[in-house]
């Protein structure tokens, strides 16, 4: 049986999730959940996520069957999707998902989990609950409203408008604006990413997370960040510096 979620080394510790579901439009279900609960928990030597669709389609949605099997005074079957696009934010290594074709639904969710998101022309982003007779969970729509701003989700939510490629970067959808090489745009971004020091973006990603939600600094940033200071990296940073060098960073 072909793997939901094939999983491939780039180099530079970068490594690349390909959604491999295209019988049902890479739609996403309890199988998908586990899969990516699984890569994301095996991440030795990881530095930076590359996630992409396979056939075209980055992916249509949460997986309609499932949501068929949904039996009242059970648990909703979206808190499933929630707790591992939570693990895919909160994760040290920054990701990247790289859009072409559609992502609806629990697909666009899926995006916007990742630190940056790269389309091409042919991206379509939807996110359709009104269409459908549900309300969106609350982390879902924060997740939303955290990348693109309050109003656009709203807009979004409230429409089930769908927004093509060619919008995308004027929406607040993508970081890089649409180019006939968006593999090529992905791909540089996640280099760049992957030439940080590791605990250095830990830190950043958990301060900015924590900027996007109001509250004290919790004990782990600030945790993050006298280790930073401590570390092998940030010694190393210094003297690459000095030395006018690239860096070499051990995540120590």
């Amino acid at each position: 049986m072909t793997p939901l979620l094939g999983s491939e080394d780039l180099g530079h510790g970068i490594r690349q999730l390909t959604i491999s579901n295209p019988a049902r439009k890479n739609a996403l279900g309890p199988e998908f959940f586990d899969a990516l609960e699984a890569a994301l928990s095996n991440s030795e030597g990881v530095r930076v996520w590359l996630l992409r669709g396979s056939a075209q389609i980055f992916s249509a949605g949460f997986d309609l069957q499932a949501l068929a099997g949904w039996k009242p005074g059970t648990l909703l079957p979206d808190e499933r999707l929630g707790d591992v696009l939570d693990q895919l934010s909160a994760h040290r290594a920054p990701s990247v998902a790289l859009v072409n074709g559609p992502a609806f639904g629990a697909g666009c969710e899926l995006a916007m989990a990742c630190d940056f998101r790269v389309a091409d022309a042919t991206a379509k982003f939807c996110l359709p609950p009104v269409k459908i007779g549900v309300v969106y969970s609350q982390r879902g729509l924060a997740r939303v409203a955290n990348r693109i701003g309050l109003q656009r989700a709203r807009y979004l939510f409230l429409t089930g408008e769908v927004v093509d490629g060619a919008h995308s970067f004027e929406r607040g959808l993508v970081d890089v604006p649409v180019s006939d090489d968006a593999e090529g745009a992905a791909l540089a971004l996640c280099r760049t990413l992957s030439a940080g020091a590791p605990l250095a973006m830990e830190g950043m990603k958990v301060g900015l997370d924590l900027l996007a939600v109001p509250g004290p600094w919790n004990e782990r940033f600030e945790k993050l960040r006298r280790d930073s200071f401590a570390s092998d990296d940030a010694r190393e940073g210094r003297r690459a510096v000095l030395e006018k060098r690239t860096p070499v960073f051990s995540g120590k």
